[in-house]
């Protein structure tokens, strides 16, 4: 059984939709000598559901133990959905009043989630891979260890890459990380002043705001009316900041729905220049096959 330490006379416990009377018993017992305390929980439960309900001080067996129960959560709402669907919902309706760009102008999805079928996500419902808590010890997740290290090993020997780093389901995490590792790697190369980061005139929004975020410059390159970065365009301005660029930002397919015809070409003027390209892998199943047995375009990219 695991508690949260926040200070000397504080823990953190958590329950859910999940957890019983017989679980919720095992708990008072560590406090209580090992021993059932006195009272139910279904006394407590009918006690906090009473109308008169007040405050009430129930001590265990133990003269160092207590509980003190008391008023929570009394607006209405608090007390009208009482499973996990019923309370998404309510959300969902409070979400839908809120009218927001990418609910009108912008209706842009998450390049990561779109790609998931259903089929695909349900295993991670099974309490197999569920049930571990975020905070629960690395020796109670020996399972997952190995998950994530043969999943590592895989996608590298794919990609050809040598490390791969795990992030959130969120396109905008692995760009954030993969700028910061780029970053990091001019730094120790001695060169922490390259900070100009390329990115095409087509790429969403995520994109320079990610460079923003992980302190880079942003300089557009333009893009033909296909949606093709203009090569013309993306030579002169790498050769333009050769002493300070940093990377390029190249999405493949591009926003456009574009498979870039010169996308080893776009890559090669980059590292000519001194500078690294990440590569936004919404589609990255392509550049895989494209990549096994090769050497890799891209050196930085998001799965």
């Amino acid at each position: 059984m695991n508690f949260r330490v926040i200070n000397d006379h504080t823990l953190g416990i958590s329950l859910d939709e999940t957890t019983n009377e017989k679980d919720v018993v095992e708990i008072w017992r560590v406090f209580n000598g090992d021993k059932v305390p006195s009272f139910t929980v279904a006394e407590i439960a009918h006690l906090s559901l009473a109308p008169s309900f007040s405050p009430v001080l129930m001590r265990m067996e133990s003269p160092h133990s207590r509980f003190v129960i008391r008023h929570f959560f009394n607006i209405q709402f608090f007390n009208r959905h009482h499973s996990e669907a019923e309370m998404l919902r309510y959300l969902k309706r409070l979400e839908s009043r809120d009218l927001s760009l990418t609910a009108s102008m912008i209706p842009l999805g998450s390049c990561t989630m779109k790609l998931n079928a259903t089929a695909e996500m349900l295993p991670i419902s099974w309490p197999e891979f569920s049930r571990i808590h975020p905070f629960a010890p690395l020796e109670q997740a020996r399972g997952y260890q190995t998950l994530f290290y043969q999943l590592e090993t895989w996608l590298a020997e794919i990609t050809g890459f040598a490390g791969i780093s795990f992030q959130p389901n969120a396109g905008s995490q692995g760009e954030y990380t993969g700028l910061l590792v780029i970053r990091a790697y001019h730094e120790r190369r001695g060169e922490s002043h390259r900070n100009v980061c390329l990115i095409p005139a087509s790429a969403h929004g995520t994109n320079p705001a990610s460079a923003a975020m992980a302190g880079l410059k942003v300089v557009a390159v333009t893009c033909d009316h296909d949606g093709n970065i203009d090569m013309t365009d993306l030579r002169a301005k790498a050769e333009t900041h050769k002493n300070d660029l940093a990377c390029l930002m190249v999405t493949y397919p591009s926003t456009h729905g574009v498979f870039e015809q010169g996308i080893k070409e776009i890559c090669e003027i980059v590292h000519a220049n001194g500078g690294q390209v990440y590569m936004d892998g919404g589609e990255h199943e392509r550049a895989k096959s494209a990549c096994a047995g090769r050497r890799t375009l891209a050196r930085m990219s998001a799965i």
